[in-house]
């Protein structure tokens, strides 16, 4: 203990001086700064690296051009401006003790022919990606303005799903959520202009891309690494989207106008027009451009229509030793999606002598609506559960979310430090505020004699299925109104300094901290059958339902489906003539079926007719929480170099979330939809403070090649529905029971990265990365007997000594899941190429990653009267990992015409884990292939763009893995289209 609080002492001894000596010779530094600029067009260009030559002083370019090398010795040195894509540019300076040099850069394409110039939109936005990749810290890939706003993607997920080791989940065929190395979107974090989006979830932490209109965005930005001064709560990557800002060099207002149509080529879809955009902006600068203002409005309807498919299977039935698996249920889902959203962005900025303040304010509010027609088919089952059954259901779904980020941030340097303040607010909101489904039942499907039949086709199992209506009677009704909410409040300070040793040897010391406040809110009202129409129980609804809709049926317990028939729908050709739904339910009639159980809810329960229509007293109130979440972290991180060739950043960041959420601990029975017992909320409180250290190494020995390593450490905090302290204990001894105690998983990452950067190869980049991940939170299922069940169960109860209970729940995993992968991209313009092959554009990458988990499972066996229970695992991949994904982008430019096509080929995701290795599920191959091109006309500066989006119809299917013709599931959404005019002044 003394040796260590010695050597603490000494090296901040250590460190006081030499802050001290370098607080002294900035008094006499001098400062070198300027503009970095396209000599033909004049604009800025961003990321350009600004350097002196033989020191390690430096500086890369901003947004607007400009750069700033600060605590520069008197001498003379050369200053040297490049940008992959531009000629370099080298100037010889002669700096005097506390001057202030001022040098603007202009630098040539070499691109540029004669009078020609063949780089245009495409090797533009590919110039600024390369540029900003190459000066950032640590490992990033980005989608760059000019890629953005002059040829963009149908949405700013599909931009991102092109990046390397990046893939997205699909809604309805658009891209919502990202998976980033193989790890699913949970763990991964949105921010919008370096602030957490807020998570529209209740369940867990992610947040949803499609919110994001990409009219809005400066750049996007991926950062696969971590560095102390940045979040360290993910595992797989940061999406960072940065927010448009008024842009100087025009006189007056800027003005753009939007307007797009667009197709949906589903072949069974409805309202296949349905679909438009439009969006306003406004931006300028004032007062000699020091104060900017941008506005933009984006009002959007999307026709998301999809067929669907899910397939759930078990082992044989008779002999669970084989490798066979028999077909346990299949659901068939037409959904047609009407998705409508507005987005707004007000952002404002001052530029100060020596900083900048900005305020920036995004708002997006979304509406969708669903008419789910669902059919599913129960094969094999249980007596608890049913076999032999077909049910027809029609699902109403209207989801309102609603979300808001606020930003306030303060960039200054003053006398001795640099300075970056940052406060925010982010609120968001889901409002499901009249749900309702009508399900009819046949018990008898017609397919008793396939209960126990092994390998059967599911294709075949459908044509089997008898579709009589008649067979099928009203069996229940639910209406739901479900609300959720998050707000977070967050503070952050970053503070950093210079420390240089000498001209060659230079450091800057960085050091802050960060407090979020966040609050969430979960709630859930249902009303509804309790169990089944057909029961006698339910004769008062029965009767007063056929009482209103003057049916002439004489049995209330026999309601038959085909009285609520809709003989005008048709489900056309349902996931390309591989399986078809039959009876369409009439939308109008089972609306008008829930609006009169509404408004006789009091009528039906003085009639005894609560089993068919009555509170849910149960559903309304066990799944209901609330809670605080309070984030502190602190870091500091010293960034050394030494001259060009050579730069470390080791850091360390302490992090520490303290959890406070109160959720219900109730006894399920069978009167519990009138009557739930529990005991009222129960509020837990937690900490979960950490170190973590990193480290990252930059080597530089040739001027077109880099070596870039990392170390780092990262958490991920448990589903908000993992840690709620709830418990239920059913009738059936069934406890669900959350684990209020998980640990965040931890991960130790490791990467190598090898960067080839010159105007003729553009950037090609070859990296590794390893990832050793500790207490990953997975499902558990276990049975406790007797009294070993008390720390499960309830506190006010004692279980019953003579029962078996079984327990669900989640656990850290005891093993440590391992993923690694290989990933290679290029980018590159082939601009010295003969005319017209000149214009070509080339954005290639490959990504191959692989995992091993090891998933712990408890094995139930009998042997003679006796079960066994048996604590066992498995061994395979991770949930939503992929095997191989491969993006091809080919762009030309022609004069006032741009065209770039896109394919993304995925290999092999890993959707379905099981102990019965012929259950395990994984996607098929997808290909897709998608078009956008833009034409400058010759009236009025407009501009023709369109995008045509999987060209190939390519649909989602995922498979057995020992079975690969049978899906466990299928989703298809058609080719899309859309169409604009574009105005700009």
């Amino acid at each position: 203990m003394v040796k260590r609080t010695i050597l603490v002492s000494a090296i901040l001894c250590v460190f006081a001086m030499l802050l001290s000596s370098s607080v002294r010779a900035s008094a006499f530094a001098a400062t070198v700064q300027g503009r970095v600029k396209d000599a033909q067009t004049g604009e800025a260009l961003p990321s350009a690296n600004v350097m002196l030559v033989g020191t390690g002083l430096g500086a890369a370019a901003d947004i607007n051009g400009k750069y700033v090398i600060r605590n520069v010795t008197a001498g003379t040195y050369i200053l040297r401006a490049s940008y992959i894509g531009y000629k370099s540019v080298e100037v010889r300076l002669d700096i005097k003790e506390g001057a202030s040099v001022t040098h603007d850069f202009a630098l040539e394409n070499v691109g540029i022919k004669g009078e020609g110039i063949v780089v245009t939109a495409q090797a533009q936005g590919q110039n600024q990606a390369i540029n900003r990749q190459l000066a950032a810290d640590h490992l990033m890939n980005v989608v760059s303005s000019a890629r953005i706003q002059e040829l963009p993607d149908a949405n700013a997920a599909e931009s991102i799903g092109r990046l390397p080791g990046v893939s997205i989940t699909r809604y309805g065929g658009e891209g919502t959520k990202v998976v980033i190395r193989g790890l699913e979107p949970k763990y991964n974090v949105i921010t919008v202009d370096g602030v957490r989006m807020a998570s529209s979830n209740a369940a867990d932490r992610s947040a949803d891309l499609s919110m994001i209109s990409p009219n809005m965005l400066e750049s996007i930005e991926v950062s696969k690494t971590v560095t102390a001064d940045q979040d360290a709560d993910v595992l797989g990557g940061t999406v960072n989207f940065k927010l448009r800002e008024a842009q100087g060099g025009k006189e007056g207002l800027g003005v753009e106008l939007l307007a797009q149509g667009g197709y949906t080529g589903l072949s069974n879809a409805y309202d296949k027009f349905r679909n438009h955009k439009f969006v306003a902006s406004v931006e300028g600068r004032f007062f000699d451009e020091r104060l900017g203002l941008f506005l933009q409005a984006n009002l959007e309807r999307k026709n998301l229509t999809s067929n669907e498919l899910s397939a759930a299977y078990d082992p044989d039935q008779q002999n669970s030793t084989t490798k066979n698996y028999s077909t346990r249920e299949i659901d068939l889902r037409d959904y047609p999606r009407d998705r409508q959203r507005f987005n707004g962005t007000v952002a404002l900025d001052y530029r100060l002598p020596e900083g900048k303040i900005s305020l920036t304010n995004f708002l997006s509010s979304g509406t969708t609506e669903e008419q789910n027609r669902q059919e599913g088919i129960v094969v094999g089952g249980s007596l608890t559960t049913g076999f032999n059954r077909r049910t027809y259901s029609l699902i109403l779904s209207k989801s309102e979310v609603n979300m808001i980020t606020n930003t306030l941030k303060l960039e200054q340097q003053l006398p001795l430090v640099h300075m970056d303040a940052t406060l925010s607010h982010t609120y968001s909101e889901t409002r499901n505020p009249d749900d309702w489904s009508v399900n009819f039942l046949s018990t008898d499907a017609g397919i008793n004699q396939l209960r126990f039949e092994n390998n059967m086709d599911p294709r075949n199992v459908v044509k089997a299925s008898n579709t009589d209506p008649d067979r099928a009677k009203l069996n229940t009704l639910t209406n739901n109104h479900r609300f959720g909410k998050e707000r977070a409040l967050m503070a952050a300070l970053d503070l950093d300094f210079p420390l240089n040793l000498s001209p060659v040897i230079t450091s800057t010391v960085k050091f802050g901290g960060k407090y979020r406040h966040q609050t969430r809110l979960s709630t859930n009202e249902q009303f509804g059958t309790n169990y089944t129409f057909t029961s006698p129980s339910a004769t008062g609804a029965s009767l007063m339902i056929i009482d209103h809709f003057k049916f002439g049926v004489s049995d209330p317990t026999n309601l038959p489906m085909s009285l609520f028939l809709d003989p005008n729908f048709n489900y056309g050709t349902f996931l390309n003539g591989d399986f078809t739904m039959s009876n369409p339910l009439n939308f109008s009639m089972a609306e008008e079926l829930i609006r009169f159980c509404q408004a006789n809810t009091e009528a039906i329960a003085l009639r005894g007719g609560q089993e068919g229509w009555a509170r849910n007293n149960f559903q309304s109130i066990t799944n209901n929480y609330s809670g605080n979440e309070v984030l502190t972290a602190s870091y500091l991180m010293w960034t050394i170099k030494l001259g060009t060739d050579f730069t470390i950043i080791p850091g360390v960041r302490y992090q520490n979330l303290q959890t406070r959420y109160s959720g219900t601990r109730g006894n399920q029975t069978s009167q519990s939809y009138t009557v739930y017992e529990h005991s009222g909320d129960t509020t837990v409180t937690l900490d979960h403070p950490y170190w973590l250290p990193n480290v990252n190494i930059r080597y530089k020995p040739l001027s077109w090649f880099d070596i870039r390593l990392s170390y780092s450490n990262s958490i991920s905090y448990p589903d908000f529905n993992t840690i709620i302290p709830r418990i239920d204990v059913s009738g059936q001894n069934i406890i669900a029971w959350n684990n209020f105690k998980l640990e965040p998983s931890r991960s130790k990452n490791y990467d190598v990265y090898l960067s080839f950067s010159e105007n003729a190869i553009g950037l090609f980049t070859v990296g590794g990365f390893l990832k050793n991940i500790d207490n990953l939170i997975y499902p558990w299922t276990f049975v406790k007997r007797g009294l070993e069940a008390a720390p499960y169960y309830l506190t006010n109860k004692i279980p019953d000594p003579n029962s078996s209970y079984t327990v669900n729940t989640y656990k850290n995993n005891p093993y440590v899941v391992v993923t690694w992968g290989l990933e290679f991209d290029w980018q590159t313009h082939f601009w010295y190429l003969p005319n017209p092959l000149n214009g070509l554009i080339l954005n290639l990458n490959y990504t191959h990653v692989t995992s091993k988990a090891e998933y712990p499972y408890t094995l139930f066996r009998t042997v003679g009267r006796v079960q066994q229970v048996i604590d066992t695992s498995y061994t395979d991949r991770l949930i939503s990992q992929p095997d191989h994904i491969v993006n091809l982008s080919l762009g030309y430019d022609y004069k006032d015409f741009s065209i770039r096509v896109s394919m993304l080929y995925q290999a092999d995701i890993f959707t379905a884990p099981s102990q019965w290795s012929q259950l395990a599920a994984s996607t098929a191959a997808y290909r897709r292939w998608d078009v956008s091109f833009k034409q400058t006309l010759p009236w009025f500066g407009l501009q023709l763009y369109g995008n045509i989006n999987n060209l190939n119809s390519a649909r989602d299917l995922s498979l057995l893995q020992m079975y690969p013709d049978i899906p466990t599931s299928m989703q298809a959404y058609g080719m899309s289209a859309d169409i604009g005019l574009r105005w700009q002044r």
